[in-house]
C-alpha cells in the first residue's frame, strides 16, 4: 500500500468499491447457484492472469483505452472459458470505470462468502512458501483458537524478516505463530462469535 496519505485514501476508496461490487457479485451467483464456480474464476483471473501480465493489468485499468476496446478485449480473453455471469459482471464493472478494483473485489468476495458459510478469514504471510504438512498444522491452530471453521489465504512477501504474520478480520499478529496463535485465542473468545456475525451481516444487508 501506499504510504502516502494521498495513497492510502485512494486504496480505502478501492477498498470500499471493492465491497460494493463483491456484494453485487455474490448476490448473482448465490441466485443462480454458481457462486463456488464464479469465485474461482475470479481467484484465477486475479492470480493467474492480472499477477502474470502486468501490462494486461494496466491496460483493463487505464482510464485512458476506451471502453470499446476493453469491452472487446474481454470478450475475446475471457468468453470462451468464463461463465457468462462473470464475464458480464466484467463488463459492468468496465462500464463504470472500476476495473482497477479487480483485486479489491476479489479479496471482498471471499471475505464475504466466508460470512455467509460461518466461516472465518485468515490472510497468513510468510517470508518464504509453506510447504503442505506445515500449512496443515497452521490451519489446525487457527481452528482450534478461533474455534470457527478457516479460510486461509496464503501469501509470500519476502520483506518479512521470519516468522509469520497472520490477519483475522482488522486484527495483525506478528512474530512467532505458537505465541500469538495464544493471544489470537485469548482476543477472539472475548467476542463472541454472535456479535462478530451480527456486525458483518448488517455490513452485507445495507443498501
Amino acid at each position: 500500500m501506499a504510504q502516502s496519505s494521498t495513497g492510502r485514501s485512494f486504496d480505502s476508496f478501492r477498498e470500499r468499491l471493492g465491497a460494493v461490487y463483491a456484494k453485487g457479485l455474490l448476490g448473482a451467483a448465490e441466485g443462480r447457484q454458481q457462486t463456488d464456480r464464479v469465485l474461482a474464476e475470479l481467484d484465477s483471473l486475479v492470480d493467474d492472469v492480472l499477477e502474470r501480465l502486468a501490462q494486461f493489468e494496466l491496460f483493463l485499468a487505464s482510464p485512458r483505452v476506451r471502453l470499446e476496446d476493453k469491452l472487446r478485449v474481454l470478450d475475446a480473453a475471457f468468453a470462451p472459458r468464463m461463465t457468462p455471469l462473470l464475464l458480464n459482471f466484467l463488463k459492468v464493472v468496465a462500464r463504470h470505470g472500476r476495473l482497477d478494483c479487480l483485486r479489491q473485489i476479489r479479496h471482498s468476495a471471499r471475505r464475504q462468502y466466508s460470512v455467509l458459510l460461518g466461516r472465518v478469514e485468515v490472510t497468513v504471510k510468510s517470508a518464504a512458501p509453506v510447504d503442505v504438512p506445515l500449512r496443515r498444522h497452521i490451519e489446525q491452530r487457527l481452528v482450534a483458537a478461533l474455534d470457527q471453521p478457516v479460510d486461509v489465504q496464503w501469501q509470500v512477501d519476502p520483506a518479512l524478516l521470519g516468522g509469520l504474520q497472520v490477519r483475522v478480520g482488522d486484527t495483525v499478529f506478528d512474530g512467532s505463530l505458537d505465541s500469538r496463535l495464544d493471544t489470537l485465542q485469548a482476543e477472539m473468545r472475548r467476542r463472541t462469535t454472535e456479535l462478530i456475525r451480527d456486525s458483518l451481516q448488517r455490513f452485507l444487508t445495507t443498501e
